[in-house]
C-alpha cells in the first residue's frame, strides 16, 4: 500500500486577483439569472392592459354607475362552452330576465379572453337560435383557463355585462 506523502505542497494563496475573478463571476451569475428571469416575466406579461391609464381612470365612475343599473335588472346568464382538440370552441348561451323568463328584443356579442395574453382573446360569432338562446364559434383556442365576456345590448347602448372564468379542456 502507497501512502501519499503531502507534506511538499505548497498551500494555494488567495491572492487579489482570485478575490476579484471570484467577485465577478458571482456577480455575473446573479445578473444572468436576473436577466433570465426579467425577460420571461416580460414575455409573459407584457403589462400593458389599458391604452391610456388617465382616461380608463376618468371613465371608472360612469362605469360603476352602468354596472350598478346592469345589476338592477337581476338579469342571470347561462353559458355552456366547449372545445375540441383542433382549437374551435363552440358557446351556447341563455338569457334571462329575474322572473326566468328569457330576455328579448336585444342583441349579444361574446369573447373569449386570455387572463394573461391578449394575443389569445378570440371574439365569437354568435347568432340567435331560439327565444333567449344564442350560440356562436370561434377558431384558434387555446386549452386552459379563458373569461367568457357576454354583452347584452339594444340600440348600441351595453345593458348587461358578465364575465366569467371558464376552464376549456
Amino acid at each position: 500500500m502507497a501512502v501519499l506523502d503531502t507534506s511538499d505542497r505548497r498551500p494555494r494563496r488567495l491572492t487579489g486577483r482570485m478575490v476579484f475573478l471570484m467577485f465577478v463571476a458571482f456577480f455575473g451569475v446573479i445578473f444572468t439569472v436576473n436577466a433570465l428571469m426579467l425577460t420571461l416575466a416580460l414575455d409573459t406579461m407584457p403589462g400593458l392592459t389599458t391604452a391610456s391609464s388617465y382616461q380608463a381612470s376618468q371613465r371608472f365612475n360612469r362605469d360603476l354607475a352602468a354596472a350598478r343599473e346592469r345589476d338592477a335588472r337581476g338579469w342571470t346568464v347561462d353559458a355552456r362552452a366547449d372545445r375540441d382538440p383542433a382549437g374551435f370552441a363552440a358557446v351556447t348561451v341563455s338569457l334571462r330576465d329575474p322572473a326566468g323568463g328569457p330576455v328579448e328584443g336585444v342583441s349579444l356579442a361574446a369573447r373569449l379572453e386570455h387572463p394573461a395574453r391578449r394575443a389569445l382573446d378570440r371574439p365569437l360569432d354568435m347568432a340567435r337560435t331560439g327565444i333567449g338562446l344564442y350560440a356562436g364559434t370561434a377558431a384558434d383556442v387555446t386549452s386552459g383557463a379563458h373569461d367568457l365576456v357576454v354583452e347584452v345590448s339594444r340600440d348600441g347602448a351595453v345593458l348587461f355585462r358578465s364575465r366569467n372564468r371558464i376552464m376549456l379542456p
